[in-house]
């Protein structure tokens, strides 16, 4: 059996279901991918301790970087008072030193990630870059932390360097994984825990820090975007969306049979109007997630 909150359930027999669940021994493989991630970032990291990064942290042996127009949240002991009587506008003053900053990462598990047609589900997909980056994260000298959510409750990873670092969010991971079931793929997947997911970020992440979201994005709308924005601020924010090519185009002309495991339909996807209306749709819904991000 596999415990985790709320999470109890048959561990599935991942050789019997390749790229439909994660395991642990994957995870940990992928750290011989040797994946090289540049993240480094456009902020400076504010976190206190040493590391590979500039920052904005005052302290000993710090060198003036620049001044810039103040944004809520900065230092008001920093606030460059010259500049700003000459100006008329608030400045402050921004300063750099090596430091370490924490990177966060938001990992989607919802239902709706449980779904591919071609060699992995979008939930294994989501795990394995997960994944990835927390292996580069750990050869950069920075701490890992995160959120890892599903339909129904959010886990929380402090920041932790190394070696605990990797097994927490591994072990976290395969988890939420492993707990997904198919006859679950019919309920309804609401954005609450995503916006939940969010909001608990908001509250621990520190200016500098770089977050990353993995998601397939299916419930962003203006509500999830007006959680999303205030992380924007002081921290680099990287969205990497996970989608089957299904969900942007059509399988080849023909009738297929579909099934969320209560009901079944038939459906003929010849039709070119069809087709073109379905490709049309999945066009429509990413470039207004580009607009929104």
């Amino acid at each position: 059996m596999t415990v985790s909150g709320n999470l109890v359930q048959e561990r599935p027999n991942i050789e019997q279901y390749p790229g439909v669940y994660i395991s642990m021994e994957e995870l940990l493989r992928l750290r011989a991918a040797g994946l090289e991630l540049d993240l480094r970032g456009q902020k400076r990291a504010m976190a206190a301790m040493a590391g590979l990064h500039r920052s904005s942290f005052r302290g000993r042996g710090i060198d003036f970087d620049e001044v810039r127009i103040y944004q809520p949240g900065d230092d008001v002991r920093n606030i460059d008072w010259r500049v700003t009587a000459r100006t008329g506008r608030t400045h402050t003053k921004l300063f750099r030193e090596e430091r370490e900053r924490p990177v966060y990462l938001m990992v989607d598990q919802r239902q709706p990630m449980f779904f591919g047609t071609r060699n992995a589900f979008k939930s294994v997909v989501a795990a394995r870059v997960a994944a990835c980056f927390a292996w580069a994260i750990r050869t950069h000298g920075d701490r890992i932390g995160g959120f890892v959510y599903n339909d129904n409750e959010v886990q929380e990873l402090r920041p932790r360097a190394g070696k605990r670092g990797i097994q927490n969010l591994v072990r976290v991971l395969v988890q939420f994984n492993q707990a997904l079931e198919p006859a679950a793929a019919s309920r309804h997947s609401s954005r609450q825990t995503f916006i939940k997911a969010l909001q608990g970020l908001s509250q621990v992440v520190r200016p500098g820090s770089l977050v990353v979201v993995i998601s397939d994005f299916l419930n962003y709308d203006d509500i999830t975007q007006q959680h999303m924005t205030p992380l924007c601020g002081h921290n680099d924010v990287i969205a990497i969306q996970i989608y089957d090519p299904m969900e942007k185009q059509l399988p080849p002309p023909g009738v297929y049979g579909f099934s969320d495991g209560e009901r079944n339909v038939r459906l003929n996807t010849a039709p070119r109007k069809l087709r073109r209306d379905y490709a049309l749709r999945f066009v429509e819904r990413q470039d207004a997630l580009r607009q929104q991000l």
